[in-house]
This record gives C-alpha cells, sequence and structure tokens, in this order.
C-alpha cells in the first residue's frame, strides 16, 4: 500500500482520499522530486586545508567558507549512505503510487562530483526508473557548478541527459502532456554573476536564446497541457525573507516574466515546478494562471508532488512525505 512508504500532507482537492492510491479517473501521473543533494566524501579537513593556504586571494577565502558551509549544512552528510537508502525507498514507493513519470527539478548532487552523479544513476536504475520515457531531470546550480573547484571532474552530461542553457527541450508524454525542460543556471565563463565568488550560481537567467528555441518549436506541442521543470524558483512572496535575499543572494531567476509569455503561448494554465529554495511552498500556491510547486529540499523535508492529470486535462497536485 502507499501509506506504507509516505503519509499525505496536503492537496489542492481538499476532498481527495488521504490513501494516496491512484484514481480512476487519472490518465497520467507525475512525481517531483526537487534538491535530493545526494551527499559526496569530500573530507571537511580538506576543505580546512585549503582555507589556510598562504597562497588564497580573498575571493578564493570566500568560495572556501562557503564552501565549508555548503558542507556543514548536508542534514545527512555524516550518513551518506542511510540517506541513499531514504532515496531508494522512495524510488520504489513511487512505483507504489502508480507514477507514469518522474521529475527531478535540479540539485541531484550536492558536490557535484562523479561519484554522487554514479550513485544518484545507480538509484534511479535499481529502483526501474531509469529511460527517457520513465524519467527527466533538469540541472541545478549543485549539478552544474563544482563547489569544490579543485577536484575537477565529468559534467553532469556524462551521467544524465540534459538540456543546456540556451537550448531547452520539449518531452511529449503520453495522454496529452508534454514537459518543457529549462536550464536557468548561467553560463560560468561568459555570464557569471558577481555573487557567485561566494555561492555559485545561486542566481538563476532565462536566456533570450532559450526563449527564441520555444517560440520556434512550439508548435509541435500546441494544444497539449504543459509542465515546465526549471531549477531556480520564479516568485519571492511564498517564502521567509532571510538574510540569504540580502544583495540578491537566492532571488528569483533573471528572465522570468518573458518566460511565462514563452510558454503562455503554449498552454496558458501551465504548471511550472522548480526547486533551489527548500522552503516548501503551499500545495495551493499560484502566479498568475499557473500551479506552481516546490516541495522543498528532500534532504531536508523528505517531501515531493504528485500531479494528476485526468481525462479532461485537468490536474490535481499533492504532497506527500516519506516515512522514516
Amino acid at each position: 500500500m502507499p501509506r506504507a512508504f509516505f503519509k499525505y500532507i496536503d492537496s489542492t482537492d481538499k476532498t481527495r482520499p488521504r490513501d494516496l492510491v491512484r484514481p480512476d479517473d487519472t490518465v497520467f501521473r507525475i512525481a517531483q522530486l526537487t534538491d535530493i543533494h545526494l551527499p559526496g566524501e569530500v573530507e571537511l579537513t580538506t576543505r580546512l586545508r585549503d582555507l589556510m593556504s598562504t597562497q588564497r586571494s580573498l575571493e578564493n577565502i570566500s568560495h572556501e567558507l562557503s564552501a565549508i558551509s555548503n558542507e556543514l549544512g548536508h542534514h545527512y552528510r555524516k550518513n551518506r549512505r542511510l540517506y541513499t537508502n531514504l532515496l531508494k525507498k522512495t524510488l520504489i514507493g513511487l512505483r507504489r503510487l502508480g507514477v507514469d513519470h518522474l521529475v527531478i527539478t535540479g540539485d541531484l548532487v550536492h558536490c557535484g562530483l562523479a561519484t554522487e552523479f554514479l550513485d544518484v544513476r545507480g538509484a534511479l536504475e535499481v529502483t526501474g526508473w531509469w529511460g527517457e520515457d520513465k524519467l527527466t531531470v533538469v540541472p541545478g546550480n549543485h549539478d552544474r557548478f563544482n563547489l569544490y573547484e579543485k577536484v575537477k571532474g565529468e559534467s553532469m552530461e556524462s551521467f544524465f541527459s540534459v538540456v543546456t542553457p540556451r537550448q531547452p527541450r520539449f518531452k511529449v508524454l503520453p495522454s496529452g502532456v508534454a514537459l518543457l525542460e529549462i536550464d536557468s543556471n548561467r553560463d560560468p565563463v561568459d555570464d557569471r554573476h558577481h555573487l557567485e565568488r561566494w555561492l555559485p550560481n545561486t542566481v538563476g537567467r532565462i536566456y533570450p536564446e532559450a526563449l527564441d528555441w520555444i517560440e520556434g518549436h512550439r508548435a509541435g506541442v500546441e494544444g497539449m497541457r504543459l509542465v515546465t521543470l526549471i531549477h531556480h524558483h520564479i516568485t519571492s512572496d511564498w517564502y521567509p525573507r532571510r538574510a540569504s535575499t540580502l544583495g540578491g543572494l537566492m532571488e528569483p531567476a533573471d528572465g522570468v516574466d518573458d518566460l511565462l509569455s514563452a510558454i503562455e503561448l503554449v498552454d496558458p494554465y501551465s504548471v511550472i515546478l522548480h526547486g533551489h529554495k527548500h522552503d516548501i511552498m503551499p500545495v495551493d500556491y499560484s502566479y498568475k494562471t499557473h500551479q506552481l510547486g516546490a516541495p522543498g529540499g528532500f534532504a531536508e523535508s523528505l517531501r515531493l508532488n504528485l500531479i494528476d492529470f485526468d481525462t479532461h486535462g485537468q490536474h490535481i497536485l499533492t504532497q506527500v512525505q516519506l516515512r522514516v
């Protein structure tokens, strides 16, 4: 039974039974995971040694402090195996929920290292979620930019099929549903944000080239229900204003209004799923005519969203939490 794996939290349909069994009128069910942040094995002592190096500039020291804070802040840093098992339990549970397609809206890994990507991919493979017809992933800032830049490794593309900041992708799913995959990370070479001296790629951007691509390819998905996948958040009125928002840190992605104008030509009521902010978004939150979903950082909340589409193209969003 699904309730052996998950507990009901809330739904946009308040009359929906809490047993989480897939409703009879659901023709397609999507599950959203976000900000898994599978931890790596970079030793904290290595970070401290790098911090004390006499060859470090002020900018490099700021980066080292950010990296140390990032590592210490991970809830499961010292329990990597436990957390990997929790992820596997979640993925097995999604099959009990009758999920047709899994989407992960960025930050699959914590430090951007190959071992982390391999562990996430291995968990997906062993639980049966590997494959283009079952899985869609968009990159997060932790996936794209290695916070431990002295430990060089392969890019995310070596492990997952993902889009780039200037070229999105439409994926047509069964039952009249289409996904729009957006990479909202900035170009680290030609367009590095000044705040990234401390926190790499915390401020996302939608590039004009991406908007042009959407315009040039939208005819292929017109008339379908659209689910837009993006990592960086697009609004700021649903989470507490903390110190991290001062000076532009953790603000919504640049170019969001232009993105909304582009996707509204495909589906004026597009569902938008994102992550990045680890605050838990209320299930009934919407922006303009768009339902938004952000269930919080998985490592902290162990929550995820279910999106059910019925025979009329209507959708219901339900939030659940892993039982531990």
